[in-house]
């Protein structure tokens, strides 16, 4: 009887031994999962701040007002506009020559 009692005391203290060690690493993961949801919070704030920003600095109203302020644009005249004629420097359509004009 008695091996019988070292081999469960053995077990006893091996188990909780295990126990003690799943623990503490359980207890390294929570802190490690509660710092990545303090940043993943962080991040949604910031990106909700630069979804705000960006609105803002896109207006249109902003946009045609530093346009004024910074450009010197102009509503295009007639006399700007002018029409090219076909210039051999644009693509052609490609057509493919009959058997009469190869033999040529």
């Amino acid at each position: 009887m008695r091996p019988l009692v070292v081999i469960s005391i053995a077990a006893f203290v091996v188990a909780m031994l295990a126990m003690f060690l799943v623990k503490h690493e359980v207890r390294g993961l929570e802190r490690e999962l509660a710092s990545l949801e303090l940043d993943r919070q962080r991040h949604v704030e910031a990106i909700r701040v630069l979804r705000s920003e960006w609105s803002y600095l896109t207006r249109p109203a902003r946009i045609a007002d530093l346009a004024a302020r910074h450009l010197s644009l102009e509503p295009v005249q007639a006399t700007q506009v002018k029409w090219l004629p076909r210039s051999p420097s644009r693509p052609t359509l490609l057509l493919t020559p009959t058997a009469a004009e190869l033999e040529r």
